[in-house]
C-alpha cells in the first residue's frame, strides 16, 4: 500500500474511532446518523460496531417501481420526499444500533455528518457525482433535521 493510501486509511480509522466513542455515549438512545452523498457514511459503517446502513435496510423492501423512482437523477425535493416517506414507513431505529442514511427517522437523537464544500466537491468529482445534486440533498437533509426539533450532534468529516 502506498504511503498516501496508508495515511488515508489511518485517518479513516481515527475518524471512525472518534465517531464510535461519540455513539457509545448514546447507546441507550435511538440514533440516526445523517449525511448526504459522499459524506463517508458507507466508509464509516465498515469501521463501527452495530451500525446499520439505511439503504441496505430499505432497498430490499421497495418495489422495483419505487426503487427506480428514488434512484433517478437529477435529484429533486420530490424524490427526497418519496424516499423519506418510504423509509419512514419501513425502517425502525433500535437503541444501540445507529442507522446511517439520508432520511430523518423516528429517533431520539441525530448525529449529522458535516462536510465542507471543498471536500464535498473533491469527493463528488472523484465519484463522478453531481456536486449540485449532492448540495441539494445536503440542504434537504439539513432542513428536515432542523424541523424535527430532535437534539443534533454535529460530527465533522474530513
Amino acid at each position: 500500500m502506498a504511503e498516501r493510501e496508508q495515511s488515508l486509511e489511518v485517518a479513516k480509522q481515527h475518524q471512525a474511532a472518534e465517531l464510535q466513542a461519540l455513539l457509545d455515549g448514546y447507546k441507550d438512545e435511538r440514533v440516526v446518523v445523517l449525511g448526504g452523498t459522499c459524506t463517508g457514511k458507507s466508509t464509516l459503517i465498515g469501521h463501527l460496531a452495530d451500525a446499520k446502513d439505511m439503504d441496505k435496510l430499505v432497498f430490499p423492501l421497495l418495489t422495483k417501481d419505487e426503487a427506480d423512482y428514488v434512484c433517478q437523477t437529477p435529484w429533486t425535493p420530490e424524490i427526497g420526499e418519496a424516499m423519506t416517506r418510504l423509509t419512514k414507513e419501513r425502517i425502525k431505529v433500535q437503541p444501540g444500533e445507529p442507522v446511517f442514511g439520508t432520511v430523518v427517522l423516528d429517533a431520539d437523537r441525530i448525529v449529522h455528518l458535516k462536510i465542507s464544500d471543498d471536500l464535498l466537491r473533491e469527493r463528488t468529482a472523484a465519484r463522478g457525482v453531481s456536486f449540485e445534486d449532492a448540495k441539494n440533498m445536503q440542504q434537504h437533509i439539513e432542513a428536515e433535521m432542523t424541523a424535527t426539533g430532535l437534539p443534533i450532534t454535529e460530527f465533522e468529516v474530513g
